[in-house]
């Protein structure tokens, strides 16, 4: 079955337990005695009204609203296609926004985002495709849905992965190919202009090809893309799926034949084509159209390298069905890393990940992997849910405090599910926290340390509750703050001579904005706001060592502390870029890399 036949034959709504006992579920044995222990620990259940046949992305626009998007495309001729925006203080509060997501583009009013239809078969790869030669159950060519938005602190712009499921039925066999493009939008999501192909199969995409699939078995394409903004790396990380299909179509379900692969690309490039590099034999090293790509396996000490060797892996000339070629060594077994997002956990201090289900009946325990390093992909199993049974058909994380943000989590936070989830229900998330004895320390907690740019410029507090970026550290303790752990990944930071802490107005949208001017203010007595905590990110070049550097991350608003020497905008909180800005623009104006770029240095 398709994603999408998967999320129409879930079962309807089923009404969830209030609590599930706090129970703590055991990890797996360290591998010696210096090794971290976890324990991943299962709280309250909470239901939410708006599953769809994609995970729910996250973002902050510039003006410091809160939104989230989804999408649907369903085969028959009158089924909806449908990309969704929502818009409200948090997750919890959003509520459809009707202006975005009825929007009929006014150059062409085929083109809308309450009817797709139109906008997938007229899109690059939509004009690829071909229809099935019936069209009773598949009635388009293509069908697509917008899987994930950033956007761009040069312009403001939109950008987007748009999976596509394309040219039904190839081989007769009542399913199709998957293809993963980009879109952008210059109008906050109203109108949108798919440009072009990100990621694509190293095979071929036509129907009947059976010079290129000569055997049994036929290569599906490249899907179901989660997208991923790497604040340590300016890289963005997308984890997507393949499968080997038999000719004859598939009954019972996905099992064997489904690999789980990454690629990545540098957020500078903003998407583009050629910017794309897939992980294949341990390296980034095809490119996304294209390109081959390795099956990606959990690390033991079995599989120390964490891919499918490619001599296991899938080759079209390789005979027999997906068990015999299983059984066989010529094809990997279901990915227990298929269909994974993942979230960076502050208080572990490592990339957290959420693969599907082995099999999706809401029977399995979700599992939990994790690494320190995108770069290598190296993913360890350190526990699971333990009673809490799901499908977990699209899942995806969202920190418990800021109830926005899926990229930075703390020690509590949400794990969501739109389908399949416990007792088969939709529509649900768990609270979740993962113990462990070797928490994050990224800063000493009570520490007081100097913050400077790469450019030297230090923060400092000016007045009574403003700051700025002198040109040098002065040695005041108005240029020194004191960082104390919340205990959960985030951390307070006080200024060592007002004792006031550093954040931003968290009652207001304007305190989540492009260019807010961290303040200095009291804490209430019930303890810091959210704008008063902040994630402390290690920086890691592109080979995945750490720089020596950090970025200061806004629990509330997801932006990073920039230093300038600029009028205006000493210090700010800004979207976290690895590249300069062109200059003279309304948004980006020349803001560097340089100025997010911080070392922090510790005083006596």
């Amino acid at each position: 079955m398709s994603s999408r036949s998967r999320a129409r034959a879930a079962s309807a709504f089923a009404a969830v337990a209030a609590l599930m006992a706090g129970a703590a579920m055991s990890s797996p044995a360290a591998a010696d005695s210096e090794d971290p222990t976890y324990s991943v620990n299962v709280g309250q259940l909470g239901t939410w009204t708006n599953p769809d046949d994609t995970p729910a992305a996250t973002y902050i626009d510039k003006d410091g609203s809160f939104h989230y998007q989804s999408a649907h495309a369903l085969y028959a001729a009158n089924d909806p296609r449908k990309w969704s925006f929502y818009t409200g203080t948090d997750f919890d509060s959003a509520k459809l926004d009707t202006k975005t997501s009825n929007f009929v583009n006014p150059a062409d009013s085929r083109d809308r985002n309450d009817d797709t239809t139109w906008r997938c078969n007229n899109s690059p790869t939509g004009r690829e495709s071909t229809f099935a030669p019936d069209t009773s159950h598949y009635s388009q060519k293509n069908y697509c849905d917008l899987m994930g938005v950033w956007i761009d602190p040069d312009t403001g712009d939109y950008y987007g992965l748009v999976h596509n499921e394309f040219t039904p039925s190839p081989f007769g066999d009542g399913l199709h190919y998957d293809a993963i493009d980009y879109a952008v939008s210059k109008d906050q999501g109203k109108t949108w202009d798919i440009k072009d192909h990100a990621l694509t199969s190293a095979y071929s995409t036509k129907r009947g090809d059976t010079g290129a699939f000569p055997n049994d078995l036929y290569h599906y394409g490249n899907g179901d893309a989660r997208l991923f903004v790497d604040t340590a790396s300016g890289y963005f990380y997308v984890y997507y799926n393949s499968r080997a299909i038999p000719k004859g179509g598939v009954s019972g379900g996905w099992t064997d034949g489904s690999r789980g692969h990454v690629a990545r690309a540098p957020m500078s490039a903003k998407m583009a084509p050629g910017s794309w590099q897939k992980w294949y034999d341990g390296a980034w090293s095809q490119p996304g159209i294209g390109g081959k790509e390795s099956n990606m396996e959990p690390v033991d000490a079995d599989n120390p390298n964490g891919y499918t060797p490619v001599e296991h892996d899938y080759d079209p000339a390789n005979d027999g069905n997906v068990a015999e070629q299983v059984a066989a060594g010529e094809l990997p077994a279901k990915s227990d890393l298929l269909t994974m997002n993942i979230a960076y956990n502050a208080y572990l201090g490592l990339y957290i990940g959420t693969p599907e289900a082995v099999v999706q009946d809401s029977s399995e325990s979700q599992r939990f992997y994790v690494t320190d390093d995108l770069s290598t992909q190296k993913w360890k199993l350190i526990g699971d849910t333990g009673a809490y049974k799901s499908g977990s058909w699209y899942r995806w994380m969202l920190d418990s405090v800021n109830k926005t943000g899926s990229t930075v989590v703390g020690k509590n936070f949400r794990n969501y599910c739109s389908w399949q989830c416990s007792g088969g229900g939709s529509g649900e998330y768990y609270n979740t926290a993962i113990e462990t004895d070797s928490p994050a320390a990224p800063v000493q907690s009570g520490a007081t340390y100097t913050i400077a740019n790469a450019d030297g410029r230090a923060l400092a507090q000016t007045g009574r509750g403003a700051t700025t970026s002198l040109p040098a550290a002065d040695g005041s303790d108005r240029g020194k703050w004191t960082f104390t752990s919340n205990g959960d990944g985030s951390y307070r930071i006080a200024n060592a001579d007002s004792g006031r802490l550093l954040g931003v107005d968290s009652t207001r949208n304007a305190g989540r904005a492009w260019s807010a001017k961290p303040t200095v203010s009291v804490a209430p007595k019930a303890g810091a706001t959210v704008g008063q905590q902040w994630f402390v990110i290690p920086g890691h070049d592109a080979s995945g060592a750490e720089t020596g550097t950090f970025k200061l991350v806004n629990r509330y608003s997801g932006l990073v502390i920039g230093l300038s020497g600029k009028d205006g905008r000493t210090a700010e909180t800004t979207p976290t870029r690895a590249w300069t800005a062109p200059g003279g623009t309304s948004v980006g104006d020349g803001r560097t890399a340089a100025e997010q770029t911080l070392t922090l240095t510790r005083t006596s």
